[in-house]
């Protein structure tokens, strides 16, 4: 295992009790409750939340965060985040559609990692265990009084007046839960329909397929991780194959069962994987997208909202691209939220991206953990990508990355 120093985290002593290792927790659960709570409040008519505001909440989290990492940020992150900076604000002159809410996620997503890395593994594992009982009690609410939970969190009216669900949009389930809290139409319940019926459960993340990623960053904790008694690690890993039942999340078991196959293979030290997964995922969708192109002069669309239908859906829109919106010069003529893959490549351009990968592949290991936890990202990553932009969201990426930052600590436990 390379020993290498962390090329990303600025070079310190020894895990102390300072600001970012009080402060990583405590912002990585209120990265996870802050919807519900605006949610709460919402319902209970203290104030009418917009999309600007839980913008500013969420900025206010990464904010915070960045303020608590300052001293131990690597130059090489530094200088990085300045040329994406000017890179991006460039494109953005070339290429007004582009979003640069792609700087947030990136941010995201390496502020957490240097919180994780000023903790241990095993206040990461305190810390998965605290959200794991929270989302569970939550859930139980969701599940045994859905009435009851819609009175306290009406998740659908929070949804629209964010503008995530269009105003006017008839409520089929009559509830007041998300969109896709339930199973519609002839769509059935995957797992035990008979007993769960159409609903599908949410928890603190309001949405199911969030609670989904959430069950399968904790089955990577699980399967990378030693920490802990041999019971509390198979109740950990219990309570993840609960949470993929009790959202009906169809990718979250899939997704599991290809990190369980790998995870019994030698595979899990390869870098040269870790790069090569998300890039053959999406090669593989671009030519399905090319053998199975919409007719002529059809534009790309979600026929069939499922999971077939939205990998059908991410590769006709790649494989309908020019170099333009491969270069990120030229806007999609298809929105990308709903396909990662696109989100990324026509923000950021094909090479940015690739370069970013491989910044991630080749970043120092201090431990077996992280080598085997950034392996199992890459497979979250290289599955999620293919049917949304999911793993942006800070309710989940904000653990994710943190619970990867502890695997590669300063200190680990045994020291």
């Amino acid at each position: 295992m390379s020993a290498r120093a962390d090329a990303w985290v600025r070079p310190v002593p020894a895990i102390r009790h300072d600001a970012a290792t009080r402060a990583g927790p405590a912002l990585v659960v209120g990265a996870a409750l802050f919807n519900l709570i605006l949610c709460y409040l919402n319902t209970r008519g203290v104030l009418t939340v917009s999309s600007g505001q839980v913008i500013l909440v969420e900025l206010g989290i990464l904010a915070a965060g960045l303020y608590a990492v300052r001293r131990f940020i690597g130059r090489t992150s530094l200088q990085i985040a300045v040329l994406l900076a000017v890179y991006l604000g460039g494109l953005k002159l070339i290429n007004p559609a582009l979003d640069l809410k792609i700087f947030h996620d990136l941010a995201i997503m390496y502020v957490f990692y240097v919180l994780g890395s000023r903790s241990t593994v095993a206040q990461g594992n305190r810390l998965l265990w605290i959200v794991m009982l929270i989302v569970l009690a939550v859930g139980a609410f969701e599940l045994f009084d859905p009435i009851g939970f819609g009175e306290v969190f009406n998740v659908w009216s929070y949804y629209v007046n964010k503008g995530v669900i269009p105003q006017g949009t008839v409520d089929y389930a009559h509830s007041n839960l998300f969109i896709s809290g339930n199973r519609g139409s002839d769509a059935t319940r995957t797992f035990f329909a008979s007993v769960f019926g159409s609903h599908r459960i949410s928890s603190i993340f309001l949405e199911p397929d969030s609670l989904g990623n959430f069950a399968v960053i904790v089955l990577a904790w699980c399967l990378s991780t030693k920490t802990g008694s041999l019971r509390s690690r198979a109740l950990l890993f219990a309570f993840s194959a609960l949470c993929v039942v009790l959202a009906d999340s169809r990718f979250a078991a899939i997704c599991c069962v290809i990190m369980l196959a790998f995870r019994q293979t030698m595979l899990l030290r390869s870098r040269i994987l870790v790069v090569l997964m998300p890039v053959a995922a999406m090669a593989a969708l671009t030519g399905i997208g090319s053998l199975k192109p919409m007719p002529v002069p059809s534009i790309p669309f979600i026929i069939n909202d499922n999971f077939p239908g939205r990998l059908l859906f991410s590769g006709r829109l790649l494989a309908s691209w020019g170099w333009q919106q491969w270069l990120a010069l030229s806007a999609s003529p298809v929105y990308t939220a709903d396909t990662g893959y696109a989100y990324i490549i026509n923000n950021l351009g094909l090479p940015v991206a690739v370069l970013l990968l491989l910044g991630f592949a080749l970043n120092g290991q201090r431990t077996p953990q992280a080598a085997w936890m950034k392996f199992l990202m890459s497979v979250y990553f290289a599955a999620s990508l293919c049917i949304g932009a999911s793993v942006f969201t800070i309710k989940t990426a904000a653990l994710l990355w943190f619970l990867y930052g502890t695997t590669n600590a300063i200190r680990t436990d045994r020291v």
